[in-house]
């Protein structure tokens, strides 16, 4: 049933979808840096195990440019963390918006189907008072 409600539980629907969507990315984001940062560190403890095994191999500037892309990698991981906490608040925001022209709606909806009602049961008395 149609109710004066749908255009703007709709609108506030896809906002919530919009959302989740944007959340998921997001979560898929940190799980990919995260094992990123895993690599990279596996990675540098290889390099100073085979430079603790055999000194003169010297494997320095590589070990700063790993150093730095985790680096990198953390504070992205941090950014998106703090992505992550804002669209879980923007989220439950959203909700809590949604919620009320929700009830509205359905109120508005079961109110019509008791007019209805009413009118048939009216109709059907009327008919049999005849």
């Amino acid at each position: 049933m149609k109710t004066p409600y749908d255009d703007d539980r709709k609108l506030r629907r896809k906002e919530l979808d919009d959302i989740r969507h944007a959340l998921v990315s997001a979560e898929t984001q940190l799980s990919v840096f995260a094992g990123a940062i895993v690599d990279a560190d596996a990675t540098l403890r290889r390099e100073r195990e085979a430079r603790a095994a055999d000194p003169p191999f010297d494997v320095s500037s590589d070990a700063a440019v790993r150093r730095s892309e985790m680096i990198r990698l953390a504070r992205e991981l941090m950014r998106l963390e703090d992505e992550i906490e804002r669209l879980r608040a923007a989220l439950l925001v959203k909700f809590e918006a949604l919620r009320p022209i929700e009830t509205a709606s359905e109120d508005y909806a079961a109110a019509k189907r008791a007019e209805a009602a009413r009118k048939a049961m009216t109709a059907s008395d009327e008919a049999a008072a005849r």
